[in-house]
């Protein structure tokens, strides 16, 4: 072995690895803790304390009230997750591990049948799934709720797609899919990180009804990620995923 081939060895043998299994768990806790903060302490701006308690659980449910602040509480917690991520992941060979620093490993034609048809098979799910499953049930309801309430201006249109539409993808698959998936396909089958990841996914978004729809969506984003070894390529799909989603909606 040469000088050269022996300091590569020496390097990779000292090198912490990156990313462990539970730093991601760690950092998803964070994002989960940090919305719920944001959350509670922008609704708390703008109930009125003086009217007493059943006043302001009045003021609780009314969604007019507290839609806008919420989301602009997601819009804050994302942007500070995103800024502490990039300490944590701005080093060359852990943007180059996440697949940051590249697009996919196919070409154009074929990442686009991929995508389209990975896609295509999620979204032909959840039409089953809501049709034939639970057709009695408004998947998300609450978040539709909180959607309808805010007032339509434009300027609340711009705020919802930058927090559903590009914040929200980019936090999501740096956690789920750059993260713990890498984290997990380190220690098992891809097949079984893909998995584990994408039911962690659709768990935080506490809908119980929505939950095999959204696991269903971690799935193909987890498996575009595997094929295609790209990070960007799955942040792209997952903003067009919803915004599409929410101008439906």
């Amino acid at each position: 072995m040469t000088e050269f081939q022996q300091s590569q060895a020496d390097t990779i043998a000292n090198s912490k690895p990156f990313p462990t299994i539970w730093k991601s768990i760690g950092w998803i806790v964070l994002f989960f803790f940090l919305q719920i903060v944001f959350s509670v302490a922008a609704i708390m701006m703008v109930l009125d304390f003086s009217q007493g308690t059943d006043a302001m659980a009045a003021q609780m449910g009314d969604l007019k009230l507290i839609a806008l602040p919420t989301i602009w509480s997601l819009v804050a917690s994302n942007l500070l997750t995103l800024g502490l991520l990039w300490l944590y992941i701005r080093k060359p060979d852990r943007l180059a591990k996440l697949g940051l620093d590249r697009w996919s490993a196919h070409g154009l034609v074929r990442t686009l049948i991929i995508a389209v048809l990975l896609i295509g098979g999620g979204l032909a799910f959840n039409y089953a799934y809501e049709t034939y499953v639970v057709p009695d049930v408004k998947l998300q309801e609450q978040l539709r709720m909180l959607f309808a309430a805010i007032p339509d201006t434009l300027q609340n249109t711009i705020l919802l797609l930058v927090a559903a539409a590009l914040f929200a993808p980019v936090v999501e698959e740096l956690l789920f899919r750059g993260l713990l998936q890498n984290a997990l396909s380190d220690k098992l089958p891809i097949w079984a990180a893909i998995l584990i990841s994408a039911v962690v996914f659709g768990a935080v978004h506490m809908d119980y009804y929505a939950l095999p729809v959204l696991v269903g969506m971690g799935i193909v984003f987890g498996v575009l990620y595997h094929l295609t070894k790209s990070l960007r390529v799955t942040i792209l799909a997952h903003m067009i995923n919803n915004s599409a989603a929410l101008l439906l909606t």
